[in-house]
């Protein structure tokens, strides 16, 4: 006879598997769910409970039961959280799976990195997808590399390992690169997953990256787009992060029959917006669909895609939250392994804070001769410049070209800005220069979190500003940066790899100071210090910047022409 030792009466349960709410009851023993009563006269519940009359029984009073969230795709160094500490703000958020791409870690710290991410959470879930691009592209210098070779090795180190992380380089799969095609393969002999990642990526192009075996996109914008994907057979992310936001994809979306194959995901989060964010997300969602398919998109899809255990049903993990409605899905509980949240709190509290991979930002201090732009601050015989120009609640940007004597003079009024991006790993002292339209209206701001290779990308409007900045970055082991005449006026230490903290409640603390000095330099509404990390995204359209200079769909293209 299987024991029970907590019964659950009067729920109104989300059935993840058949799209319904159901009256219902369950039991609990351990870890797991032993049964589940849909019958009218309860009677699965009634013999359980004769059996085990010492069973706690909780009266949920017509609450709502749904399984816990998964998130199908996050990058966890995004929060600038190491794993232990993320874990806090995930579980409360509902969230008791999340399905990794270590890339940020990976491109500092390589195979070691990845490992620190598996072994670093306590109770969390965390799976993970093997970076495929380490570097994302030849555009840029990493602090490691990740061969097909590597990959494969990699693929096969933990069960926890899925599959093959957002292949980027999607050049690389349409023309066959040998390298790319290489990690596809080897996740194909091993019968894992492949992530795909494919901005407006359509037509024949399209065809041919499905057809190379990725399946999954996260990077759509457009509805067409995001229909074209789901018919072709790929399993599509919504993304609703912090720096994009593509939630109203779903109203283009529900127009299609069926939304198995779609999943709503994270991507990237930054750390003041980390509390209830999947909740946030799932509120968002009902806008445009039912709040059960929403559900759905966070449990039973991700779950058969990534080949996870979920719903709520006999053998199962007991990971359940308890919600006061579907409409705001306002939180009432949370239970993960058959215990409360609140059981588990002296667990969380003696999370593992290890402080790994300090040292990382390797470049010797700057003078301002060292960021003199041709044609800006030197004499130049071309006539015009390219300038970056930023898209609302997108990782897009265009280009705009300028006449050099108009930029100069738009520069003065911090129209536009400076930007350069110092590669810190290698000790090449190498530094990509540019503009960007106008972020700041006064003083600089450095950080070494900067996709992809997270290199430090630094934006002013006065030299002298930047040259401080970077300085202080690197007596800081990274992190971020505020300067305004000549003097920081905030920082925020990010000691392990330069990209997170240790500490959730310095890191908060830190940041919310660096937000609020961030009123003397900047109007911008946006999240400034995670808007700023995609500048150097160069698998990205349109105009992007790296170390090695400014990165045009695919190509290096030079600042200053004719």
């Amino acid at each position: 006879m299987v024991q029970v030792k907590r019964v659950f009466k009067n729920a109104r349960i989300i059935n993840v598997f058949t799209g319904e709410v159901l009256p219902g009851s369950f039991g609990v023993e351990g870890e797991d769910f032993v049964f589940v009563d849909f019958s009218a006269g309860e009677e699965v519940t009634s013999y359980y409970l004769s059996k085990n009359p010492e069973a706690e029984v909780f009266d949920l009073r017509n609450g709502f039961v749904a399984p816990t969230f998964i998130d199908g795709h996050i990058h966890i160094e995004s929060s600038h959280l190491i794993p232990s500490e993320f874990e806090k703000f995930a579980l409360l958020s509902g969230v008791s799976k999340v399905v990794i791409d270590p890339h940020e870690i990976a491109n500092v710290c390589g195979a070691d990195g990845i490992r620190f991410m598996l072994s670093n959470p306590r109770l969390l879930d965390v799976y993970v997808m093997i970076p495929s691009c380490v570097p994302a592209s030849p555009f840029e210098t990493s602090g490691a590399i990740l061969s097909a070779k590597e990959v494969e090795e990699l693929l096969t180190i933990d069960p926890r390992v899925l599959g093959l992380a957002e292949v980027m380089n999607y050049p690389g799969v349409i023309n066959r690169d040998p390298e790319v095609i290489a990690k596809i393969e080897a996740a194909k002999r091993l019968g894992k997953l492949i992530d795909g990642h494919a901005p407006l990526l359509s037509g024949w192009d399209l065809n041919r990256y499905v057809y190379e075996g990725v399946m999954s996109d996260h990077e759509s914008t457009q509805g067409k787009e995001a229909i074209e994907k789901v018919r072709l057979g790929m399993w599509l992310m919504v993304r609703e992060g912090t720096a994009s936001k593509n939630i109203n994809l779903l109203e283009s979306l529900s127009q299609l029959k069926d939304l198995r194959r779609v999943m709503l995901v994270t991507d990237d989060i930054s750390p003041l917006e980390l509390e209830e964010y999947m909740l946030k997300t799932l509120r968002k969602a009902t806008k445009y669909i039912d709040p059960v398919k929403a559900i759905q998109m966070v449990t039973i899809n991700p779950a058969t895609y990534f080949g996870l255990e979920t719903g709520i049903k006999p053998g199962a993990p007991a990971d359940f939250v308890m919600l006061k409605d579907l409409k705001k899905f306002r939180l009432k509980e949370v239970w993960i392994k058959g215990r409360s949240f609140g059981e588990w709190k002296g667990v969380l509290e003696k999370s593992k804070n290890e402080t790994k991979f300090l040292g990382t930002v390797n470049y010797t201090y700057k003078t301002v001769k060292d960021f003199f732009i041709p044609g800006i601050d030197a004499e130049d015989s071309r006539s015009k410049v390219r300038v970056i120009k930023l898209i609302k609640h997108s990782l897009l940007t265009e280009e705009v070209i300028l006449k050099i004597s108009e930029a100069k003079e738009l520069l003065k009024k911090c129209k536009i800005n400076r930007i350069y991006v110092l590669e810190r790993h290698k000790g090449t002292e190498r530094i990509g220069k540019g503009l960007i339209q106008g972020l700041l209206f006064d003083g600089a701001i450095a950080s070494s979190y900067a996709h992809d290779s997270h290199n430090v990308v630094v934006i002013g409007c006065e030299l002298e500003d930047v040259v401080v900045a970077v300085n202080t970055l690197k007596d800081l082991g990274g992190g971020f940066v505020a300067v305004k005449k000549g003097k920081p006026i905030a920082q925020v230490p990010l000691e392990v790899a330069g990209i997170m903290s240790s500490s959730a409640e310095e890191l908060i603390k830190n940041l919310q100071n660096f937000y609020e000095s961030l009123s003397a330099l900047t109007k911008e509404e946006e999240d400034l210090i995670l808007k700023m990390s995609f500048f150097s995204l160069s698998v990205i359209p349109e105009l992007k910047i790296t170390d090695k200079g400014l990165v045009k769909n695919f190509q290096l293209v030079d600042l200053l022409l004719d």
